[in-house]
């Protein structure tokens, strides 16, 4: 096993690609406010992750929530996170069909960029707990 292929490790970098995925999303809604007929786009994971973390899966037998078909691990054993997106169902649409809401939109995009700033904060901070251990 090397220094990053931890399960805390290996999570940290998907939610941290699956956060940029999600600001993406969110500034093209914002950037299509304007279009006609444009149905805002949503991404989940958070959800998704806080489920497969309340099971365990050890050799085909299901402790959880999870069948073998639908196991939160890939083939290392490390949880895999998955990213759905869908398109936005609780904001109104105006005359044109335009359903992007900017102030759910610009308070998502906050939030989705303290995930990515607190994500790379902890990443940051296990690289340098290594370099210095590695210094010494």
């Amino acid at each position: 096993m090397g220094l990053f292929d931890g399960v805390t490790h290996n999570l940290a970098e998907q939610a941290l690609d699956a956060t940029w995925y999600k600001q993406r999303v969110i500034t093209h809604n914002i950037s299509n406010s304007d279009t006609p007929d444009y149905k805002a786009k949503t991404v989940e994971f958070g959800l998704i992750l806080k489920e497969k973390c309340k099971c365990r899966y050890h050799d085909g037998i299901k402790d959880g929530l999870y069948h073998k078909d639908v196991s939160p691990f890939d083939e290392n054993g490390h949880l895999r996170l998955t990213v759905t997106t869908g398109y936005e169902t609780n904001t109104n649409q105006i005359l044109d069909g335009n359903n992007v809401d900017m102030e759910k939109e610009q308070s998502a995009l906050a939030d989705a960029q303290y995930q990515y700033s607190a994500l790379t904060d902890y990443l940051n901070n296990n690289y340098q707990m290594i370099r210095k251990a590695v210094s010494k």
